[in-house]
């Protein structure tokens, strides 16, 4: 595996060249992907893409650390959950609600009228 250039690289590249940062930054994502095992394999490509996301929809690049440390902050808060209180991951439950075609989530069912 390629070894991360240092952070005085990095910050050079993101100033002289910021796509190839980019570049670099999704085939060193794609590496460790490919090297992690199979079944963790779907999960990193899914935690990959809604990185890159949140990279597209940032309005600039502090909006960007500040939604990648939002999504980290919930992602550790899940972690910490699940070996503190495992039991609280398995305990939610849902409402099932009737759904009729042509009714929107919220509104309400329209009155029926008799004759």
């Amino acid at each position: 595996m390629k070894t991360l250039p240092s952070f005085d690289e990095l910050a050079a590249l993101a100033q002289t060249d910021p796509r190839a940062l980019e570049t670099l930054r999704l085939k060193m994502s794609e590496e460790v992907i490919a090297n992690a095992s199979h079944a963790t394999q779907p999960q990193l490509h899914a935690m990959l893409s809604h990185i890159n996301r949140m990279i597209d929809h940032g309005k600039n690049p502090l909006h960007v650390n500040m939604m990648l440390f939002q999504a980290l902050t919930r992602q550790y808060s899940r972690f910490s959950t699940a070996f503190t209180n495992p039991d609280a991951l398995r305990s939610h439950q849902a409402d099932i609600m009737e759904f009729k075609v042509g009714q929107t989530a919220n509104a309400p069912t329209p009155p029926t009228q008799s004759r």
